[in-house]
């Protein structure tokens, strides 16, 4: 890996080279963004050793292409970076969904790349949003390869995860996206819907005035880019639609337990939803064993785990 390529150096981005700045300081790292004031802002915190705004001068020898942009533009730069990628080249993302990017990735670079696609999940970090190198320490980075991607490839984006202190978690693109809907998408989109219940109300003006940390917190996702989530809900319409569905039937079920004034019932949804709250750590899961952190060489041999423990499955 003679060079390193970060298309795009927002907060994923840059943390992403500062995590690797600090376990191969010798490593030569190039940092490509639209902006090119923030490729900038990232090569003087030490992410990046060279800022280039010309896409064909940033991949130049590089042996892994990591691109860090949001859903919304990450088609259009695989439709472009293909003819300038060195031949064996590893190219990975940092995107939310995996479906549609393993389709585009398939569109634009099979047979000119590597693709093994990634999700580091750092979210929404509250308080400073400052890039940092710890931010993935021991949390949960899925590895989604191509069908097409070499066992050498997969190998290499597993060591990066672990290198920079996450925990893999070996998904295939329809299971990861259907988690997404539930855990990233649904709840999402629930924050918007309540801020706008509310404040589209007659009673706003003087109710907020009522609205403390517990409506900040729960409507907080509803400050993330719009453009960039509408692209992310419609590319995942089909999960997404499949959790709407299965809310609705939840809340219907909520509201005959209140409306009758069930206790006993009500009771057990609250205590459970409690311990459950209790015993999970936002982008950890619960205590479990270390998941291997040698990728497999027999793509038959891939396990997948979530939340409840390791499973066993062949992809």
């Amino acid at each position: 890996m003679p060079r390193v390529t970060i298309l795009g150096t927002g907060f994923v981005g840059t943390s992403l080279g500062l995590a690797l700045k600090a376990h191969r300081p010798d490593l030569e790292i190039v940092g490509h963004d639209r902006e090119y004031a923030r490729a900038g802002e990232a090569k003087k915190m030490g992410a990046i050793d060279r800022a280039d705004w010309n896409i064909p001068s940033a991949l130049e020898g590089a042996g892994l292409v990591i691109i860090a942009t949001p859903l919304a533009a990450l088609e259009r730069l695989l439709g472009q970076i293909g003819e300038f990628l060195q031949p064996g080249c590893v190219v990975t993302d940092t995107a939310s969904l995996k479906e549609p990017v393993l389709r585009w990735a398939d569109l634009h670079l099979r047979g000119r790349a590597n693709y093994v696609s990634g999700n580091p999940i750092v979210g929404n970090v509250a308080g400073d949003r400052r890039p940092s190198a710890t931010i993935f320490a021991d949390r949960t980075y899925c590895i989604v390869p191509s069908v097409h991607a070499s066992d050498d490839a997969v190998e290499q984006v597993t060591r990066l995860t672990v290198a920079i202190g996450a925990k893999p978690l070996f998904l295939d693109a329809a299971e990861h996206d259907g988690f997404v809907a539930t855990v990233d998408q649904l709840p999402g989109l629930l924050a918007s819907l309540l801020m706008s219940f509310a404040s589209n109300g007659p009673a706003w003006r003087d109710g907020q005035r009522l609205a403390g940390p517990v409506f900040g917190a729960a409507t907080s996702m509803a400050l993330d880019d719009p453009a960039d989530r509408q692209v992310a809900l419609l590319a995942n319409r089909e999960a997404l639609v499949r959790s709407i569905q299965l809310l609705q039937v939840e809340l219907g079920e909520v509201a005959r337990l209140v409306e009758s004034g069930s206790v006993a019932p009500l009771q057990k949804l609250l205590d459970e939803a409690r311990d459950h709250r209790a015993a999970w750590q936002p982008g950890v899961g619960p205590v479990m064993e270390n998941p291997a952190t040698d990728m497999p060489r027999a793509r038959d041999q891939l396990s997948t785990w979530f939340l409840g423990g390791l499973r066993g499955r062949k992809r």
